[in-house]
């Protein structure tokens, strides 16, 4: 009876080890996934900005007044501009 009661006891015992356990293990990985889901959403909030940003630097006014400003280029007179046409098939 006494070697039974032990082998419970015994069995009990970690029983309750493996419950508490896993119960560490759920919570810290759910803190985990918070963690990440909090980066994630701080990552799509900085890809919207950065796209917004990409949008008005790929504006045509910008980049003709950035064209005209830095790199001193206009746009040429009509009568400069000459249209070269491929002949023969490709």
């Amino acid at each position: 009876m006494n070697r039974l009661c032990a082998i419970l006891l015994v069995l009990v015992v970690v029983s309750a080890w493996s419950v508490v356990t896993s119960q560490h293990v759920s919570r810290r990985l759910y803190s985990d996934l918070q963690k990440e889901q909090k980066s994630a959403q701080q990552l799509e909030v900085e890809f919207g900005q950065l796209q917004l940003e990409q949008s008005t630097w790929g504006a045509h006014a910008v980049i003709e007044k950035a064209a005209s400003t830095r790199l001193g280029m206009h746009t040429p007179d009509p009568r400069q501009i000459q249209v070269i046409s491929a002949r023969g098939g490709a």
